[in-house]
């Protein structure tokens, strides 16, 4: 049992004396560095077997006066010698603005929304999601046999909107969401029943089915200037009568809806959107 031991401790000690001398073997010297220095290797890919060595730990360079020496006298360049010194590469460089970057006072603050440009002050049109519909045109498509559409209108409560727009032919600005643009909306005008203000949002049924989107009469015309980052400036073909208005944001592409038959399920326009409200007082 004894001589059993003995035989596997002097095999392990052979083993790792050959596998020490190896690695010794394997080790990046100051002769191999001036070797690939003379076959006219670039400094890049020296240094990247420098780099690919240390992270084995197998370098093993002389960097005194002497070493140094003999490394000048073989034409080793000094970024070669700086590795060799230091072989880790250097730290990812950080790039600080030299100045802080500021909003740009020509145009309405980063954040998604409508703004109403008021001499140089930028106004918030508050905004809300469109929650709350309901079907109009059930007695003309009764009366008519279902020969005439029904249709969707989403509404806003309260009489009047609390965004008051003093000016006849206002300029507003759209900061839209990432992935849209000033295509994505249309200024319609609001139509007062009672104690809210509702608009047209889609139709069904009827001889020509149905469709989704506002009713091109209470379409305001205008033009859309691309002006920034996410930012377009809107203008007005004309002015505006008092009134209430909003951007609708939510309809796009006009797409045909089914229409149900006499009494049965039909479909509606798409209720989903956002809406900036506001009116222009008399």
């Amino acid at each position: 049992m004894k001589r059993l031991t003995s035989l596997l401790a002097a095999l392990f000690l052979l083993l790792a004396s050959t596998t020490w001398s190896q690695q010794l073997g394997k080790r990046i010297t100051n002769k191999d560095v001036i070797d690939m220095a003379s076959l006219g290797l670039s400094d890049d890919l020296i240094i990247a077997k420098i780099r690919g060595a240390a992270a084995g730990g197998t370098l093993q360079f002389d960097t005194s006066v002497d070493g140094l020496k003999e490394l000048k006298a073989a034409k080793v360049s000094d970024d070669i010698i700086k590795v060799m010194i230091n072989p880790a590469p250097p730290a990812a460089q950080v790039v600080v603005a030299a100045t802080p970057i500021s909003n740009d006072p020509n145009l309405p603050p980063p954040e998604v929304g409508v703004y109403w440009k008021n001499s140089n002050a930028f106004i918030l049109i508050e905004g809300q999601a469109i929650s709350q519909t309901k079907v109009g045109g059930k007695a003309g498509s009764m009366f008519t046999y279902g020969m005439r559409n029904e249709h969707w209108d989403a509404f806003l409560n309260g009489p009047q909107s609390k965004n008051v727009i003093n000016d006849r032919q206002p300029v507003f600005y759209l900061y839209v969401p990432d992935g849209t643009s000033s295509s994505d909306f249309v200024l319609i005008i609001l139509e007062k029943k009672g104690d809210r203000r509702e608009f047209q949002i889609g139709s069904f049924g009827g001889i020509t089915g149905g469709k989704s989107g506002v009713k091109r009469d209470k379409e305001v015309a205008f033009t859309a200037e691309h002006a920034g980052i996410r930012t377009y400036k809107i203008k007005l073909a004309a002015g505006m009568k008092p009134g209430e208005y909003a951007f609708f944001m939510g309809t796009g592409q006009q797409s045909t809806m089914a229409g149900g038959s006499s009494g049965g399920a039909r479909s509606g326009g798409a209720a989903s959107g956002r809406v900036y409200d506001f009116r222009i007082p008399d």
